[in-house]
Formats: structure tokens, C-alpha cells, sequence
């Protein structure tokens, strides 16, 4: 058995070696250098085999150290505008505390502007024979493959060791998710702020698929500035979507915002007031605004007490609504206002588009007792027709009386419901009267009484007998 004898650090080998008698053996030796080697200084060593017999083998040995190889190479995929940290495990291989400064060289692309960032801090310091781990930040805009050399360097005896970095930046993720809530026809704003990093104007291009959006078609932010996007959330009717919204940029790439918007349920529109007499009508204009952004027909309903077919108010059955401009076009539905009973009446118009959505309109009517009409001029042993309309929904009987003798009209007569009927009343003067009494305009009235009602209903017309020769 041999101990073999070593000299210089960086060598080694087994300490004891067994060679059979008349026989050879080679002898493995392992050279692991701490440092880099330069040509006019190489490491040295030698190894002393001490035989038996007093004699001796001696070999000397020479290394050579070359620039060490990276690490690691550590590809990475990350979404672009998605901040990232990769660590870095330093090693100090030495026995005593290094400090290490780190070198960060850009290899792919030649140029990068600022709207990548590849930083971490500038030292290191990693006490002997031990390990620390080093942040490396990353950032970029835009899509594309940035390659990078980390080099952690000993500034004292320019030792160092050095990762490859490959980042393989891809499309974005989602920047933010928004929430808006409004009402039909009400709406909800927000603001998005973007940074521009660079030292020149950037221009954003803005979209958004979604028809309730509102958003200005471009934006621009001036050099290392925020600037704002302001869009608006104006829902026609009730319901909820989900979709995105874009800004794109050649500089910048694109930033994509997830949109959730919830419409909920419009509440009622202005309520609607109105005042006429029994036996009279009359019309209100109603109006609403149209934001569909194309011509669409609303249909219209009128409800009371639960009914739609006999109502105190009516309108056309439909309506067509030009497209809506920038915060929607005014629309007008005449509405007509006919009541059937004296006092309160209430109802509610409902205007309705599956495109368009819902609008419900309060209405509030207010019928007072018939006023009196007339007069109506009749001649000498003449007769006139007085026009008089069944309010009612039903069929009615109406009595009809005058208050002088000298006019004449027949006892009653039944009429549909919302027709007219002319009640034909006559003038006769008796051969009995002075011609001075002939001659003089006589005055009376015509009654309409509803039958059948234990509050009758009166209606009064005012009637002028006048003598043939006179003129109306």
C-alpha cells in the first residue's frame, strides 16, 4: 500500500492506493479549481508516491482553469404586462465572504426601450461556503423574446459565475376586472389610468364590442405620464353581460379589461297628470327617449285595475322610434285621456321593444261632473240634432227631458258603448202666443240622465229658440 503525497490546493486524490506485487496501477487525481487560470499563470501541484524500498515516484501537475459556464439556462413564459420575479440561487464557493456585483446584459433584443424592465439590485454579498438567492424583476409592454446574462462578479479578483435567462413573453392576461351596475336607461361611469413609460406621446386605440359602452375612440398619454380612459355604461334594458374591453398600442401593446355590467330593472317614469269632464276627452303627449342605436317599433298597452280592454285612457297600439343619436332620441306617443266615471282614475301605459327595453308610465286622471254645451240654435216648428257619445263601456240607457214646453225630445233612448248618437230636439211655438212673444228668442235645456244608476249622471245642454226670421 501506497499513500500518495499531494501538493496544491486544487488537486486531490485517494489517500491510500494498493498495488499488487510486479504490477501496475494507474492513479486517478481530480483537479477542482476555485479560480480562473491566465496563460502566464497557471495552478501547480505535484504528487509523491514513497515506495518500500526507499525510493520514489514524482509527478508534477499543471491545471488549467477556464471562464466558468453558466448555472443554468432558465427559460421562462410569462403574459406581457404581468409582473414577474425569477430568483437566482449565488454561490460562494470560497471559505471566506464575497461580495458580488451583478451585471445584467440585454443579448435579445439589440435594443430594448423602456417599456421592458429587467432589474434586480446592484450587490450581493454571500457569506463563505454558503448560498444566498437573488430577486430578478421582470416587466415588459409588449409581446416578444427578451434574452438576458446575469453575471454576478467578484470586483476584488474578477471571479464570477453567471446565469442565461430567456423570457418568452406572450399575449396578456387580464389587466383588471370592472363591475358596473345601473338601471335601465341610467348610467354608471369609470376610469381606467394608464402609465406611459416612455419618453414619447402614445397613442391608445379604445373598443369595446359591448352596444351599452360609450367610450372615446382614442387617447393619448403624454411621455412618463398617467393618463385616464372615462366610458360609460348606459344599459336600454334589464339584464347582465359579460365582455372586454380593449386599448391597443404599437408602443405599449394591448391592455385588456374585463368587463361585468348588470343592468337592473328601470324604475318608473315621470308620472302623467290630466283633468277633463265627463263626456270629454282629452290628449297628453308622452315622451320617452329611444337609445337603441337603430329604428326599431315599440308596442304600447294600457292596464287599469288589471284590464287592458277598457280603460279611461287609449293610444295607438304601436309606435316606430328613429335610431338613438349621442344620449338617445326624443320619441312622442299621444295619449287620450277619456274618463267613464266622476272623480280619480288611475292606469299605467307600458311601452315595450325587445330591443329597446321597457318604459312604464304612471297615469293619474281626474274626471269632474259633465259641463254644460250649447247653446243650440233651433228655428220656429224646427228641429237641430244635439250629438251626444256613451262614455261607458257598456250599453246604456239614457233619459233624455227638456225644461221647457216649448221644446220637444223623446223619452229615452239605449246606445253602444263609445257611440255617438244625435238627439234630435224640437221648437214649436203655440198660435196661442202674442207675435211679440214669437218674436222673442226662448231659452231651455236639454237633460241626459243615465237610467239605470242609483247616482245618476246629468248632462245639460243649453238650447235657443229663435223665430224663422231671425238669424242664428
Amino acid at each position: 500500500e501506497l499513500r500518495p503525497s499531494i501538493a496544491g490546493e486544487y488537486w486531490s486524490g485517494d489517500d491510500v492506493v494498493s498495488i499488487p506485487p510486479q504490477q501496475q496501477k494507474g492513479y486517478e487525481l481530480t483537479y477542482k479549481p476555485l479560480t480562473m487560470t491566465t496563460e502566464a499563470k497557471k495552478h501547480s501541484g505535484s504528487v509523491f508516491f514513497a515506495f518500500p524500498d526507499g525510493t520514489g515516484l514524482m509527478y508534477n501537475l499543471s491545471g488549467t482553469a477556464e471562464p466558468p459556464r453558466p448555472i443554468e439556462t432558465i427559460n421562462i413564459d410569462i403574459p406581457s404586462k404581468t409582473e414577474y420575479c425569477q430568483t437566482l440561487l449565488v454561490e460562494n464557493w470560497l471559505r471566506n465572504p464575497q461580495r458580488f456585483k451583478c451585471i445584467i446584459e440585454i443579448v435579445k433584443p439589440e435594443k430594448v426601450d423602456q417599456s421592458t424592465k429587467i432589474i434586480g439590485l446592484e450587490y450581493i454579498d454571500v457569506l463563505g461556503s454558503s448560498s444566498r438567492t437573488y430577486k430578478l424583476n421582470f416587466y415588459s409592454y409588449r409581446e416578444g423574446i427578451y434574452s438576458c446574462k446575469v453575471t454576478f462578479r467578484n470586483e476584488s479578483n474578477g471571479e464570477y459565475l453567471w446565469y442565461n435567462v430567456n423570457f418568452v413573453v406572450g399575449p396578456p392576461t387580464v389587466v383588471d376586472r370592472i363591475e358596473l351596475t345601473a338601471p335601465a336607461r341610467q348610467s354608471a361611469s369609470h376610469t381606467i389610468y394608464i402609465h406611459n413609460p416612455l419618453e414619447i406621446p402614445v397613442s391608445f386605440n379604445a373598443f369595446c364590442p359591448a352596444n351599452d359602452i360609450s367610450l372615446p375612440p382614442q387617447i393619448t398619454v403624454p411621455p412618463m405620464e398617467t393618463g385616464s380612459c372615462t366610458f360609460e355604461f348606459l344599459p336600454i334594458k334589464a339584464g347582465e353581460v359579460e365582455t372586454r374591453l380593449t386599448l391597443t398600442s404599437t408602443d405599449l401593446g394591448i391592455f385588456n379589461y374585463e368587463l361585468y355590467l348588470v343592468a337592473t330593472e328601470p324604475s318608473n317614469e315621470k308620472a302623467l297628470h290630466c283633468a277633463t269632464t265627463l263626456g270629454s276627452n282629452k290628449q297628453i303627449s308622452v315622451k320617452f327617449i329611444n337609445f337603441a342605436k337603430q329604428k326599431i317599433e315599440y308596442t304600447t298597452k294600457v292596464t287599469q285595475h288589471g284590464r287592458s280592454d277598457k280603460t279611461d285612457w287609449s293610444c295607438d297600439r304601436s309606435i316606430v322610434a328613429a335610431p338613438g343619436s349621442t344620449g338617445g332620441t326624443v320619441v312622442n306617443l299621444d295619449v287620450t285621456y277619456e274618463p267613464t266615471s266622476i272623480g280619480g282614475s288611475n292606469a299605467t301605459l307600458h311601452i315595450s321593444s325587445p330591443i329597446g327595453g321597457d318604459y312604464v308610465f304612471p297615469l293619474f286622471g281626474i274626471c269632474k261632473p259633465p259641463k254644460p254645451s250649447g247653446p243650440y240654435i233651433i228655428r220656429a216648428n224646427g228641429t237641430v240634432n244635439v250629438p251626444f257619445k256613451n262614455v261607458f263601456h257598456a250599453t246604456t240607457e239614457f233619459v233624455y227631458t227638456v225644461d221647457s214646453e216649448l221644446f220637444t225630445v223623446k223619452h229615452s233612448d239605449t246606445i253602444k258603448p263609445k257611440r255617438t248618437a244625435n238627439i234630435q230636439v224640437g221648437y214649436k211655438l203655440k198660435d196661442s202666443e202674442s207675435p211679440v212673444h214669437k218674436l222673442s228668442p226662448h231659452l231651455g235645456r236639454l237633460l241626459v240622465t243615465t237610467a239605470s244608476s242609483a247616482n245618476p249622471i246629468i248632462w245639460t245642454f243649453y238650447l235657443r229658440g229663435v223665430s224663422s226670421k231671425d238669424s242664428p
